[in-house]
């Protein structure tokens, strides 16, 4: 590996200096874990339903090709990802997964299409693409790379995004053949996991001036889903500094409609819910800031099965929504994503020169289940090169008679289950 390196170097620096751009060699390693704090041995008859547990270690490494002539850039990177620890091993696995449960955060892997389940992959090339931006006028990016924001689609996309802007005006598409989750809490190579063997498209224009932003956007996954929506934002200080006051209002709606269904057509993305015709999404969140305090509230509240074709691969909330336990649906997933599911957020939190700290608590209610939330944020910057993240979340979730949880069959009687758990990471960036 090593002489691969320092071959790779050499080359690059060779090329550099033949062609007159820049190159660098960039990339990572991480640890992460998450240590669920109900450990007891999974078993459905008696209505026992742990709170998982693992650890990954995460290596990336990315060649650079810049300026290669004004705004064009070639990015080519590898990442691999191992468990080396998984409670799921312990406590005995679930049904319908024939591998360790685990896999079901580090390698899982259903084929290009997502509707074949494999063999876990535990590496995978996460970039490789072409960037040209001219002058922050015209963008377009093709072949694998992390996403622009969306409020709908986020990580990797493999495809291909462009934006022209003109003054107050910004157009953006973006068509999306296969997605990848590429981080150390999460690693799932290319492929189309929930839009059915389906790709995405979508696209929109935003109107900005003077702090406030209109973006009506549509996304479409073909004999699927049409889902027009918008994204109305008010920024009373763009160019804040951690100095003086800053309010910012946020409004996302999406409405959904469904083609190829019917009365008994369910969901494969979120509950095994009915999937209906239309279903809408509502989000709204203030944030608050005052010097390096920030604080904020948020509501979320699905009208029907909103997310049962979109809002779990993306979603505006930017919470993490996969806090559950890997013996339930998604894998994981919290029930703020369920059908006619309504979540309300508060929180409070400081940016200090190397330390950010948040508490944040939340309350879910939805005709599946509840759930109650409490949580604390630390994220630490050592140097330019090393970062620690920290989360520590009280979860309780009340799930209802009558539902599943995972592929076992409807509750007879309700359910509480511990979902507290404790999410660690250290990274060392090059």
């Amino acid at each position: 590996m090593r002489k691969i390196l320092k071959t790779a170097f050499f080359c690059g620096m060779f090329i550099t200096s033949f062609y007159g751009f820049d190159f660098d060699l960039t990339g990572s390693a991480s640890a992460f874990s998450k240590i669920g704090f109900d450990g007891r041995k999974y078993d459905p008859t008696n209505n026992i339903y742990p709170t998982d547990s693992y650890t990954s270690i995460l290596g990336e490494m990315n060649f650079e090709f810049k300026n290669i002539t004004q705004g064009l850039d070639i990015v080519v990177g590898g990442m691999l990802n191992a468990l080396v620890y998984d409670s799921t091993i312990h406590q005995g696995q679930g049904q319908g997964y024939p591998y360790d449960f685990g896999t079901q955060y580090i390698g899982y892997w259903a084929g290009h299409s997502g509707l074949e389940v494999q063999s876990p992959r535990f590496f995978m090339v996460h970039n490789a693409y072409i960037n040209y931006d001219y002058e922050g006028f015209f963008g377009l990016k093709l072949g694998r790379y992390e996403t622009s924001a969306q409020d709908w689609f986020t990580a990797f996309n493999q495809g291909g995004e462009f934006y022209g802007k003109y003054e107050n005006f910004k157009i953006w598409g973006m068509f999306s053949d296969a997605r990848a989750s590429a981080y150390n809490d999460w690693f799932w190579d290319y492929g189309r996991f929930y839009t059915q063997g389906e790709p995405l498209v979508s696209g929109g224009i935003e109107f900005s001036k003077y702090g406030l932003s209109i973006s009506p956007y549509y996304y479409y996954i073909p004999n699927s889903m049409n889902a027009p929506g918008f994204n109305i934002t008010y920024d009373t200080n763009p160019d804040f500094k951690n100095v003086g006051f800053r309010s910012k209002t946020t409004i996302v709606m999406l409405f959904p409609f469904y083609s190829n269904t019917s009365s008994s057509t369910l969901d494969v993305i979120a509950f095994n819910e009915v999937l209906g015709k239309n279903a809408q999404s509502l989000f709204i969140r203030e944030q608050l800031y005052y010097d390096n305090y920030n604080f904020g509230a948020m509501i979320y509240k699905n009208f029907g099965n909103a997310n049962g074709r979109i809002g779990v691969y993306g979603d505006p909330i930017t919470y993490n929504i996969w806090t559950g336990s890997v013996y339930d649906f998604g894998p994981s997933l919290s029930n703020m994503v369920g059908k006619d599911a309504l979540s309300g957020f508060l929180y409070v939190g400081q940016t200090l020169d190397k330390l950010n700290w948040k508490i944040l608590g939340r309350l879910t209610s939805s005709p599946r289940a509840d759930e109650q939330s409490l949580a604390l944020y630390l994220d630490y910057d050592f140097n330019k090169k090393i970062n620690a993240g920290f989360k520590l979340e009280y979860m309780q979730v009340n799930t209802h008679q009558g539902y599943q949880i995972g592929s076992t069959a409807p509750l007879k009687t309700e359910n509480f289950s511990d979902r507290s758990h404790l999410m660690m990471h250290i990274t060392h960036s090059f």
